[in-house]
């Protein structure tokens, strides 16, 4: 499975307005393309920043010209610049069903070219069982652009508090990655669940 993240850079005042497109103009036609596997939008409002993350089976699915035609038309809605990253999904689980208003939160990371499978094991053997086990989690998936090794490890929990109850669990499997994985972590982006249709295979 393959991921395609547009991050809209917008205008705060506008946020809703172009969460509202997405939902109603955008969701519909990616949903309904060849090769989908679900669309999540997020939403940081005070940052003005909107994800609408679509997954695929094929990476060229998500770049039909339709599909094009919609996200140009969100960021005019919000008045603001797009971000495009595609990565594949190399692992994951999702224990139950993310409601709108979870908590989402990405942690960005690179991993050295050389010790990606290394990573990847790690994070099926060792974090994969780990925040499976805590409570509130809904998802947790690892995505990668192994060309690069930049890649997120995406958790939604059912509220802030969960995840933020999971933040020591998740702080010592970062020091393990780091010393066992070849993992240096970038930064923890923190988003608002607007509504997720992803169905992990």
């Amino acid at each position: 499975m393959y991921v395609r993240i547009n991050t809209i850079f917008g205008d705060v005042s506008k946020v809703d307005a172009a969460v509202e497109y997405i939902e109603t103009s955008d969701r519909p036609v990616v949903e309904a393309a060849a090769g989908n596997s679900g669309l999540v939008t997020l939403v940081d409002r005070d940052a003005g920043l909107i994800v609408a993350a679509s997954y695929w089976d094929e990476p060229l699915h998500s770049s039909e010209a339709v599909l094009t035609r919609v996200r140009e038309g969100a960021v005019a809605v919000a008045g603001g610049d797009l971000s495009v990253e595609s990565f594949e999904v190399v692992a994951g689980a999702q224990p139950a069903a993310a409601q709108p208003g979870a908590a989402v939160r990405f942690g960005r990371l690179q991993i050295e070219l050389a010790r990606i499978d290394e990573a990847v094991s790690f994070f099926d053997e060792q974090v994969l069982p780990v925040l499976t086990a805590c409570s509130g989690l809904c998802s947790i998936q690892m995505v990668l652009d192994r060309s690069s090794g930049a890649g997120i490890v995406a958790t939604a929990w059912t509220d802030t508090a969960a995840a933020d109850a999971a933040g020591e669990a998740v702080a010592r499997l970062r020091g393990s990655a780091t010393d066992r994985g070849g993992v240096k972590f970038l930064q923890v982006e923190a988003y608002t669940l607007i509504r997720s249709s992803m169905r992990l295979s």
